[in-house]
């Protein structure tokens, strides 16, 4: 029989490895977990598959929400190929579980890949304007996904073919690329998701998550330009940094180091709520407490507009990543951008 989770305690141990849920689907591994959710891989040992099991308190979060929730997963299934795809939920006195299936082949796979990155630009601007359409249909109904990364991003078809492409240096290479650009979003559903600090992955979290602020549709915003940059340039726009014994100082110096100053307004913001980072004269301090490693990362780090030379691309990425959310683009005016309207 299934016992109550510690949910009031966000580190408290869940259900862990080789628990067995409504009698079918097995822990495998963890994926996430907030406040009011987990989100477990799990073998369905029915059909010996992997799905993904999201797990929602019910004492935490309104039954009418993961109702609405449910109800709108299953119409975005049966509309469009946009989200991921649920496929059951069940509920006992205290859990109710939401049953998907798990993504295939992810962007972050193909990113992870020497033969494959950077992406063609074709994929680059076809995968980002899917992304964004996925995206701001969740805004459009009042949810934000707030864990946008590579790893979210599925590829609908798995096959490759190899062409030839001029490179930089006046020499035709030979590439491995998708043979179709066509992607599903990963997304679990906003219920029980709160804009906690934990929420969404380390090297696309936007600042106002980082710095503690409430979430806003821009917040998604940031995250798609770090998804952009990665697949232009071929590696993430600012490296992890879990291990820093402080992590917002850490974030603060690495969105410094690729967006360019902090707004005194942002300075003003985030020395009320964490006292310290910035000095008299609003530069940023603890360098010295950072990791050696992270140290020489930022000494030789550069901004953005060093690394992308095309102006169309630039202007994108920018308009995504600024570290105020108020000056950031919304994804609803970014899709007029010449990025988008360029032909190769």
């Amino acid at each position: 029989m299934e016992s109550a989770p510690h949910w009031n305690v966000p580190t408290s141990p869940r259900f862990t490895l080789s628990h067995v849920l409504g009698k079918r689907y097995c822990v495998v591994e963890e994926l996430r977990c907030g406040h009011a959710f987990q989100i477990l891989r799990a073998l369905d040992v029915v059909t010996e598959s992997i799905k993904i099991v999201k797990v929602l308190s019910r004492s935490l979060v309104d039954d009418e929400v993961i109702s609405d929730n449910v109800e709108w997963l299953r119409r975005r299934r049966d509309l469009e190929a946009r989200h991921a795809e649920l496929t059951g939920e069940f509920k006992t006195p205290f859990n109710w579980y939401l049953i998907f299936e798990s993504p295939g082949l992810t962007l972050k796979d193909i990113l992870a890949r020497e033969d494959m990155r950077p992406l063609p630009r074709r994929h680059v601007r076809a995968i980002t304007h899917q992304l964004i359409r996925a995206v701001s249909s969740l805004h459009r109904r009042g949810m934000m996904h707030l864990d946008i990364c590579p790893a979210t991003v599925e590829l609908i078809d798995a096959v490759t073919v190899r062409e030839w492409q001029y490179d930089l240096d006046g020499r035709f290479v030979e590439k491995v690329v998708l043979q179709c650009s066509r992607i599903r979003l990963v997304f679990y559903g906003s219920a029980g998701v709160r804009s906690e600090k934990s929420v969404g992955t380390d090297q696309y979290r936007a600042p106002e998550l980082v710095f503690g602020w409430a979430s806003k549709f821009r917040t998604d915003a940031f995250s798609v330009g770090c998804v952009l940059f990665e697949m232009l340039v071929g590696r993430p726009l600012l490296p992890p940094c879990h291990g820093e014994h402080s992590y917002v100082v850490a974030k603060a110096h690495l969105f410094q180091s690729a967006l360019g100053e902090f707004p005194a307004d942002i300075v003003y913001r985030v020395s009320l709520m964490h006292e310290g980072i910035f000095n008299s004269s609003d530069e940023l301090r603890g360098y010295y407490d950072l990791s050696p490693g992270l140290r020489r990362y930022l000494d030789n780090a550069e901004p953005i507009q060093e690394i992308i030379e095309d102006e169309e691309e630039l202007e994108l990425v920018k308009a995504l990543t600024m570290i105020s959310s108020m000056e950031r683009a919304h994804l609803s005016h970014v899709l007029g951008f010449t990025f988008f309207s360029r032909i190769e």
